[in-house]
């Protein structure tokens, strides 16, 4: 029952990453040029938002409901969507390696990637398994660190897992 479990999650993430690497086509000079007609849109909006943001009433007022005052570049929320995308295929090509692994469960180790930092976490069976883990981690090119908080099973918890399996 494990294995055929670990063969659909390898398989549905392949399939994930094979769409993410199709959809991923070279884009023509009218999409380029339209691309660059929306930033320019989007920036003259964003400087026009900021201004209306930077209202000195409208913030006294956020200051007295909320007790502080936050505002955000528009564009940045065009490198969270590009970041999340990108984080995605990454974390989905990580989990594919750890479910081919025979010594780790991708079931066992969660993974998430946020501008190329990649959190693993989860519980394994030794030391050398953290190692194996961070390892497949770091293979990407895009992964410029890992941070692991991946913990060694009890004695008693391996055998409670060794049993499921």
């Amino acid at each position: 029952m494990r294995t055929l479990l670990r063969l659909i999650v390898v398989a549905a993430l392949i399939l994930g990453v094979i769409w993410l690497i199709q959809n991923r086509r070279t884009p023509s000079r009218r999409d380029v040029r339209a691309g660059v007609d929306s930033v320019v849109r989007e920036t003259k909006e964003a400087v026009h938002d900021l201004d209306s943001k930077l209202d000195v009433p409208e913030i006294s007022e956020e200051l007295k409901r909320t007790g502080r005052i936050v505002r955000r570049k528009a564009g940045q929320a065009v490198h969270e969507v590009a970041d999340a995308t990108e984080g995605a295929g990454t974390t989905a090509a990580i989990k594919a390696k750890l479910a081919l692994d025979p010594n780790l469960s991708a079931l066992d180790i969660s993974v998430n990637t946020t501008y190329g930092r990649v959190t693993l976490a989860g519980r394994v069976d030794s030391p050398d398994d953290i190692a194996r883990a961070i390892r497949i981690a770091l293979e990407r090119d895009e992964v410029r660190e890992v941070v692991s908080t991946i913990q060694v099973r009890s004695p008693e918890d391996a055998k409670k897992v060794s049993l499921v399996r």
